[in-house]
């Protein structure tokens, strides 16, 4: 059955008897079909509760004395039991409201629970809601020691489990970095730089350096990447946050640095290109790595921020033409300066489709 078939969460008491239930099951194992009328009760099986009287008429129409006392014990465990499972199922429902939103990245491979939450603590790899919880947790407070700003801990846990889960069906070779800077001199991807079809071709690519490279839609309040080591191989993942194929360029390429720079270091990308006082060292040098190798060095994000200060007119087309890159990255840092967003070229690209 798909997940979104079934009832988000199975009220437990559903599982149980109650003791309508088990006297007509008994009823009807003894060979008795007209039992309701014989005990005068309708939707016998719905009772939750029935009295002394009726159980004993139950017992005479049996003849059988024992199953008056057999009932009240099965009641009055029954009615005990009640308020316990209906907290715990109006806890379920509370957890369930707070996971769902992570549905979307189950892609349809965790159905074999009775229910959808069920269903989420498969995809999470865990037994219980406050797993998901205290990981998330420990995610979070990485992400703010890293970033200095506030993340949704829940989205976060299940976009990167997305992404392990993703990097383990990979059978990837032992990592090789050399091929990998091979990869990065020969700028072979200049030439593909708009092709979003090109772009979502490179997990293949970098699958032979035994890089995971793994695309996952963005979730509110998350990340533009991250890299991660699992098994000496990078794990490297990105974000369509913000829908636009520049972004995802500099993203890879600012994880690259953080790859053959930082090695066996995790680390969760909240921003991307933030002002140089809030980056730390690690973040300046990946910033720099990606700067080199995409737009020429770090004047051409200098020039457009200094001329939108300074009150100067821009055009991609010109300063392309100055500063040797691209008019499509020109557009980038026009955007990201915010100068005529509206007349600024961008590329859609988004990794939904793959999760359909």
């Amino acid at each position: 059955m798909a997940a979104l078939e079934k009832i988000p969460v199975l009220n437990p008491l559903t599982l149980r008897n109650t003791v309508g239930g088990e006297l007509a099951d008994i009823f009807e194992a003894r060979g008795i079909k007209n039992f309701e009328e014989l005990i005068g009760i309708k939707n016998l099986r719905s009772k939750e509760q029935l009295s002394t009287k009726t159980l004993r008429k139950a017992s005479e129409i049996l003849d059988d004395s024992n199953v008056c006392e057999y009932l009240v014990d099965f009641q009055k465990e029954y009615l005990e039991e009640k308020p316990r499972y209906m907290a715990n199922y109006n806890q379920a429902k509370k957890t369930y409201t707070k996971l769902k939103k992570v549905l979307p990245l189950l892609r349809g491979e965790f159905t074999e629970g009775y229910d959808i939450l069920d269903d989420i603590l498969d995809f999470f790899g865990v037994d219980s809601e406050t797993e998901i919880f205290e990981t998330s947790e420990k995610q979070a407070a990485l992400f703010r020691s890293q970033n200095k700003i506030e993340v949704d801990s829940i989205n976060l846990h299940a976009w990167l489990r997305r992404g392990e889960l993703d990097f383990n069906i990979l059978n990837l070779p032992d990592y090789n970095e050399s091929e990998l800077i091979k990869w990065i001199e020969s700028r072979e991807w200049m030439a593909h730089i708009e092709d979003v079809e090109y772009f979502k071709s490179l997990p293949s690519i970098f699958s032979s350096f035994g890089v995971g490279l793994v695309f996952v839609p963005s979730l509110p309040k998350t990340v533009y990447g991250a890299i991660r080591w699992i098994e000496n191989k990078p794990l490297i993942q990105i974000s369509d946050r913000g829908h636009d194929l520049i972004s995802c360029w500099f993203t890879l390429f600012h994880e690259l640095g953080h790859a053959i720079k930082h090695k066996n270091v995790e680390i969760y990308e909240g921003e991307i290109n933030e002002s140089k006082a809030k980056q730390n060292k690690r973040e300046k040098e990946a910033n720099k790595f990606a700067n080199e190798y995409l737009f020429n060095g770090d004047n051409l994000r200098k020039a457009v921020f200094d001329r939108k200060r300074a009150g100067l007119p821009m055009t991609a087309k010109l300063l392309a033409e100055e500063f040797n890159v691209l008019p499509i990255f020109v557009s980038y840092w026009l955007l990201k300066a915010q100068y005529a967003p509206a007349f600024q070229r961008r590329i859609q690209i988004d990794f939904v489709s793959q999760y359909q």
